[in-house]
C-alpha cells in the first residue's frame, strides 16, 4: 500500500521538472495570420503541463493528434477552445487579431 501511495505522489514529479523546459516560443501558420504561441510563458502561467498535454508530454504538441488521428477534433478547433476558455478567465486576449498576426497571412494554408 505504501508503495502504490508514494508511486501515485511521485508519478507528477517529471511534468513539474518540465515546468521550466520547452520551447520558448513556436508559430502556428495559419492564412488569417500567424500565431505565435509563447510556449514558456504559458507554461509559467498554468503551471502543470498536463492542463494541455493532456496525453503526456512525451505525445508533443497538439498537431500530433488533431487533425491526424481520425474522430478526434482538428487542432484549430481544439486550440481555440482551450485558448478562448482560459483567456476569458485571465482576461487574455479574445479577439482574432490578438492572437492572429494579420501582417503574417499564410494563404497556403487550408486547414484553418
Amino acid at each position: 500500500m505504501f508503495r502504490l501511495l508514494l508511486f501515485l505522489l511521485l508519478l507528477p514529479a517529471p511534468l513539474m521538472a518540465l515546468e521550466d523546459s520547452g520551447y520558448a516560443a513556436f508559430d502556428y501558420a495559419s492564412r488569417w495570420g500567424t500565431v505565435t504561441f509563447t510556449h514558456l510563458e504559458h507554461q509559467k502561467r498554468v503551471g502543470n503541463c498536463m492542463v494541455c498535454h493532456h496525453q503526456g508530454v512525451e505525445m508533443g504538441g497538439c498537431g500530433n493528434c488533431h487533425g491526424v488521428i481520425q474522430g478526434l477534433p482538428q487542432r484549430k478547433d481544439v486550440l481555440h477552445k482551450k485558448c478562448i476558455t482560459c483567456h476569458w478567465k485571465v482576461r487574455g486576449p479574445t479577439e482574432c487579431a490578438g492572437c492572429h498576426d494579420p501582417e503574417r497571412l499564410d494563404e497556403r494554408v487550408y486547414d484553418d
